[in-house]
């Protein structure tokens, strides 16, 4: 039998083309649509501090958003470190923002209310990462970077 996860779980299912329109709508950028899908790319900023990004979303229908920053790129590391945190590859800056099998974005929520705002805060918790070395940000695995001088002693 198949686990359902909420009582009150939205059926409606948005196409690629109302997606990208809310993603135009919202935040401006360009969307190309493609046979299943599409494409958008759009810059943000996520603190009136911080750098401005350029996110690239591909999404096919039934399938889960790929979320990629494309500028800057590379993404400066954290002192130390040799990867992105939180990424699924850290060459092509794809980002992980949540774990598909435990169902946490479904085609029945809007990219541009979900995937961009957890993008938004992955930008967040980056600019921190690369200035202290700690990920705050969650998720699984461990991001922290450990400081040379602290190696230096140990």
């Amino acid at each position: 039998m198949l686990e359902t996860h909420s009582m009150a779980r939205n059926k409606f299912k948005y196409t690629p083309v109302q997606q990208l329109g809310l993603l135009i709508k919202k935040f401006g950028g360009k969307g190309e649509p493609t046979r299943d899908g599409f494409v958008w790319q759009g810059d943000l900023t996520p603190t009136p501090l911080s750098n401005t990004y350029r996110l690239k979303i591909n999404y096919q229908k039934g399938n889960y958003p790929k979320v990629y920053i494309v500028n800057p790129k590379p993404l400066p590391l954290a002192d130390g470190a040799c990867k992105l945190p939180h990424t699924y590859d850290t060459k092509r800056q794809r980002i992980c923002l949540f774990k598909p099998d435990l169902w946490e974005w479904t085609s029945s929520m809007v990219i541009a209310d979900t995937i961009v705002h957890w993008a938004v805060l992955w930008m967040f918790f980056y600019e921190s990462w690369v200035c202290t070395g700690k990920w705050l940000g969650g998720g699984h695995g461990n991001w922290d970077v450990t400081p040379k001088e602290l190696e230096k002693e140990l």
